[in-house]
C-alpha cells in the first residue's frame, strides 16, 4: 500500500523534511529568489547580449520598462502560520514576472466579526466581491471552540460552489507514479459541511447532510463542461448511494441528467471506497472526478498524495458571480512558521490559476515553467521535496561573472548564508535597467504567437457615386454577401471608376496590421482559401511581404474571392463575393503542417464572416484554445452574421474571451437576442456576461463607435476610451478601420499589455489606416 501519513503527521510531512538525504543547508526562502531569478534570467541574459555596455541602451530600456501595465486589483488573504511568508514568496515572484497586480490584503481577525460570525471580517468578503478574484493562504480555525470554519465562511458567503484541483506528476520529482493527470471537482457549499450540527441529548450529537438538486446540477454541469473544454475524455461521479440512497442518490441522478447532454464524454459512477482503492492501485483509470463535498475533501487530498503532497497541489474555487478564489489547501503548519522551511509551490501554482483567470497568460506560463523546471532540475528545492533551497546564482556557478553579482551569490558575512532579499533586489534592479521592450526579445518568444483564420479576398476598391449605390441597392456603412444582382458590379467598377486592388478580407487585414505593429517576422500566421490563379498568387505575395506566415488552401476550380469596396464621402460598404474563400475545407486545417500552427499559437482571431464558411474549423480551434488555456477572440463582423448565422455564432460565444464589434453590429445582436435596448454600453455588458465554456478567462467586449469613444465591458463594468481625433479633410477611406483596430489591439494583447494599452494601439492603427486607401499602412508604426 502507498504510505499515506496520518492527519496528525500530515502537516509536518508535507512542509518539513521527507526522509531523504539533506544535501545542502541553506534558507528555504531562497527558492523564491531562485524562481524570481529564473523568471528574469532568460530575458535579461538575452537583452544583456544585445545591449552590451551601452549606457544609452540601458537608459532607453529603463524608460520602456517603466511604462508597464495598470495593476489589476486582487484580494490577498496571507492566512495563518506559514501563510504570510509563502504569500510574500508569491508577491516576490509575481513582481519578477512583471505581473501587474495591486494586492488588497486582509488578515484573519483576532475577534469574531458578528456580521460574518467568524474571524473573517465583512470588509474582507466585500473586497473579494468587489475584485472578483483573490488568492488565499492557509487559514486555521480553532478546533472544538465552536467557531465557524474560516474556509466554510468563504465558501458560503461568496457562493463558491466548485473547488477545482489539478493533480499531475511533476517532471524530476519521483513518486510512486509518474503519469498522474487528474482533475478533482468538489461541490463546495453543502453535504456534511453544511454546518448543521446539534446535541440531541447529552452524549449524543447529530450532523445533518444536505444535498440539493440545484447545487448538484450546478457542479455536475461545471464538471462536464470543464471536461469538454479541456479535452478530457471521462467523468467519474463519486458516491455512496448504495448506503445513502436519498442524498447521494439525488446527486447521482443530477450527474446522470447532465451526462446525457455530453455523449462524447465517457461517464461512470464509482463508489467512494472503491474509488480510493482504484486511485492507489492505478490512478490512470481516472480523468475528471466530480463528487459531493466530504468525498471531494478526501479524494482531492488522496490525489495530492499521489504526486508529492498538498505542498505541490494548486486549487481554485469558482463562484456563480464570476468570482475565482485560488488557494493553497495545505495546513498552516505553525510549527515551522518563521523558519524559512515552508514550500511556496502550492500557493504559487494556485496563483498561476488565478493569473490564467485574469487573462495574464504570458506571465502565468513564465511562472509555471519556472516552477516546473526548478523542481525538474532537482537542485533548488524546499525541505519537503528532499533538499533545502539554494539561490539561482549558486546553481549557475559556472557562469559567475567577475563581479560575482550578476550570476553569483551575495553572502551575508556574519552568517555565511545567501542574503536573499539583497540578491533578489539587486537582480530585479539589474533587470529593470536592461529590459528594453518585448519586441527586442528573441523572436522565438513570439514565433507564431497569433493565428488568424478567415476569408481572404482581393479588395476592389473605388470611390463611387450615389447613382451606383442605388443601382445595386447598396447602403453605406454596411457589409453584405454578394447576390446574383451584385455580380456585374465588379466589372462596372473597374470600367467606370478609378479602382485599386488590395489583398484583404477582414481577418487577413487584422493579422497583417498586427504583424505590422509587432515588427517581428513570423509572429503571425493565417489560413484561408484562395483560387489557384493570378489573384491568388498576388495575395500570397502581398501577405508574405507583410511578414505573415500564410498557409492557404488553394482551390483549383474556383477563382479567388473578391470584395467590392464602395467609398463615398468617407463612408464605405463591402460587398463580398467569396468564391474560393467559400471553399475552405476542415481537412486542410487537420494536416500536420497546418495544425502545427494551431498548436504553436497562444492567441486566435477569427472574424464572424468565417462562420459562413467553415464552422467545423472554428470548433476545432476554439476547443483547442479552451483545453490549453489559450486566448480565443472573434468579431461580430456584420449585422447579417448576427441575424442569419445566429445559431453557429451562439455555439462560439461561450469560447470567446474577447468579442469585437461596432455599434451597428452590437445593436443588431441585441435585437436578435430580444434584449430590447439600443444602449451600446448595456449591450456590451450583456455580451460580456453571457455564459462561458471555461472559467480560465473572463470575457471582454470591445465595441468601436467610429469617432465616438471605444466601449470596453468586463466584470459588469464599462470603460470608455476616446479615439484619436482626425480632421474630416484627412479622412480618405474607412474601409478596414475596424480590421485595423483589431490588429492594433491584438498586437499589444500578445505582449500581455493592459486593456487601455491595447485600445490605444487599436485606435492608433485605425487612425493610420483611414488616412490611406484600403487597409494599408506605412513601412513602420509610430505608436509613441
Amino acid at each position: 500500500m502507498y504510505p499515506f501519513p496520518s492527519n496528525a503527521a500530515k502537516k509536518k510531512s508535507l512542509l518539513c523534511l521527507f526522509p531523504f538525504v539533506v544535501l545542502l543547508s541553506l534558507e528555504a526562502m531562497t527558492m523564491t529568489a531562485f524562481l524570481a531569478r529564473r523568471l528574469v534570467g532568460n530575458r535579461s541574459s538575452q537583452i544583456l547580449g544585445t545591449c552590451g555596455s551601452s549606457s544609452g541602451a540601458l537608459i532607453s530600456a529603463t524608460r520602456a520598462f517603466s511604462s508597464f501595465t495598470t495593476p489589476i486589483k486582487a484580494t490577498l488573504f496571507p492566512g495563518d502560520g506559514i501563510g504570510p511568508e509563502i504569500a510574500e514568496s508569491v508577491k516576490q515572484v509575481f513582481t519578477a514576472a512583471d505581473v501587474a497586480i495591486e494586492w488588497d490584503e486582509h488578515y484573519v481577525s483576532t475577534e469574531v466579526d458578528p456580521r460574518t460570525n467568524s474571524f473573517l471580517t465583512w470588509e474582507s468578503l466585500q473586497s473579494v466581491r468587489r475584485n472578483k478574484v483573490g488568492l488565499k493562504g492557509p487559514m486555521a480555525t480553532p478546533i472544538g471552540k465552536g467557531h465557524r470554519s474560516l474556509n466554510l465562511t468563504l465558501r458560503k458567503e461568496l457562493n463558491l460552489y466548485a473547488n477545482v484541483r489539478p493533480c499531475y506528476s511533476l517532471p524530476g520529482y519521483k513518486t510512486r507514479y509518474d503519469d498522474v493527470d487528474l482533475i478533482t471537482i468538489r461541490e463546495n457549499t453543502e453535504g456534511e459541511y453544511s454546518g448543521l450540527e446539534h446535541q440531541v441529548v447529552k452524549g449524543v450529537v447529530e450532523s445533518i447532510k444536505i444535498i440539493t438538486r440545484k447545487a448538484s446540477m450546478r457542479v455536475a454541469e461545471y464538471a462536464f463542461l470543464y471536461a469538454k473544454t479541456h479535452g478530457r475524455k471521462k467523468v467519474s461521479a463519486i458516491h455512496k448511494a448504495n448506503i445513502m440512497q436519498k442524498t447521494d442518490g439525488l446527486f447521482l441522478q443530477c450527474c446522470d441528467e447532465v451526462a446525457e447532454k455530453y455523449p462524447e464524454i465517457y461517464y461512470e459512477k464509482v463508489v467512494i471506497d472503491n474509488c480510493c482503492m482504484m486511485l492507489v492501485k492505478n490512478p490512470a483509470l481516472f480523468d475528471v472526478l466530480v463528487m459531493p463535498n466530504l468525498y471531494g475533501d478526501i479524494i482531492s487530498d488522496l490525489c495530492a498524495g499521489l504526486v508529492g503532497g498538498l505542498g505541490l497541489t494548486p486549487s481554485c474555487n469558482i463562484g456563480e458571480d464570476g468570482i475565482a478564489l485560488a488557494e493553497a489547501v495545505h495546513g498552516s503548519a505553525p510549527d515551522i512558521a518563521g523558519k524559512n522551511l515552508a514550500n511556496p509551490t502550492a500557493l504559487l501554482l494556485s496563483g498561476v490559476m488565478m493569473l490564467r483567470h485574469l487573462k495574464l497568460n504570458k506571465q502565468a506560463e513564465q511562472i509555471h515553467s519556472a516552477i516546473i523546471n526548478t523542481i525538474a532540475e532537482g537542485k533548488y528545492r524546499t525541505a519537503d521535496l528532499g533538499v533545502l533551497a539554494q539561490l539561482f546564482t549558486c546553481a549557475l556557478r559556472g557562469k559567475i561573472h567577475n563581479t560575482g553579482r550578476i550570476y553569483g551569490c551575495l553572502k551575508n558575512p556574519s552568517t555565511g548564508f545567501v542574503d536573499t532579499s539583497e540578491s533578489l533586489s539587486f537582480h530585479l534592479t539589474l533587470f529593470s535597467k536592461s529590459f528594453t521592450s518585448s519586441s527586442s526579445m528573441a523572436s522565438s518568444d513570439f514565433d507564431g504567437i497569433l493565428l488568424g483564420m478567415g476569408n481572404p479576398l482581393l479588395d476592389v476598391s473605388a470611390v463611387v457615386d450615389q447613382e451606383f449605390l442605388n443601382k445595386y441597392d447598396i447602403k453605406l456603412n454596411n457589409a453584405i454577401l454578394a447576390e446574383d444582382k451584385h455580380l456585374p458590379m465588379y466589372d462596372e467598377m473597374s470600367k467606370k471608376f478609378n479602382v485599386e486592388y488590395i489583398a484583404g478580407g477582414a481577418t487577413q487585414n487584422s493579422i497583417k496590421v498586427a504583424q505590422w505593429m509587432l515588427q517581428i517576422p513570423g509572429a503571425t500566421s493565417y489560413m484561408g482559401s484562395i483560387g489557384k490563379d493570378k489573384y491568388g498568387e498576388a495575395m500570397k505575395k502581398d501577405a508574405t511581404a507583410a511578414g505573415v506566415n500564410v498557409h492557404y488552401y488553394e482551390d483549383e476550380s474556383t477563382p479567388t474571392g473578391t470584395c467590392g469596396v464602395c467609398v463615398l464621402g468617407g463612408e464605405r460598404s463591402l460587398i463580398a463575393n467569396l468564391s474560393a474563400a467559400n471553399c475552405y475545407k476542415v481537412e486542410h486545417l487537420k494536416k500536420p503542417e497546418n495544425w502545427a500552427l494551431v498548436e504553436k499559437a497562444k492567441f486566435y482571431y477569427i472574424a464572424g464572416f468565417f462562420l459562413t464558411v467553415s464552422p467545423e474549423s472554428i470548433q476545432l480551434v476554439r476547443e483547442h484554445a479552451a483545453a490549453n488555456n489559450k486566448v480565443f477572440t472573434m468579431n461580430l463582423s456584420a449585422p447579417f452574421i448576427c441575424e442569419f448565422f445566429k445559431d453557429v455564432q451562439e455555439k462560439c460565444l461561450p469560447y470567446m474571451d474577447y468579442v469585437f464589434g461596432n455599434e451597428t453590429e452590437a445593436r443588431t445582436f441585441s435585437k436578435v437576442h430580444g434584449w430590447e435596448t439600443d444602449d451600446v454600453e448595456q449591450i456590451a455588458i450583456k455580451i460580456s456576461q453571457l455564459p462561458k465554456a471555461t472559467g480560465t478567462y473572463k470575457r471582454t467586449t470591445v465595441i468601436t463607435q467610429g469617432a465616438d469613444p471605444v466601449v470596453v465591458a468586463e466584470d459588469g463594468k464599462v470603460k470608455k476610451y476616446p479615439v484619436i481625433p482626425l480632421p474630416k479633410e484627412k479622412l480618405v477611406d474607412t474601409n478596414g478601420a475596424g480590421d485595423a483596430f483589431v490588429g492594433g489591439f491584438l498586437s499589444q494583447l500578445v505582449h500581455g499589455k493592459a486593456i487601455e494599452e491595447c485600445v490605444r494601439a487599436g485606435c492608433y492603427a485605425s487612425n493610420v489606416v483611414i488616412q490611406r486607401s484600403g487597409c494599408t499602412y506605412p513601412e513602420k508604426p509610430d505608436l509613441n
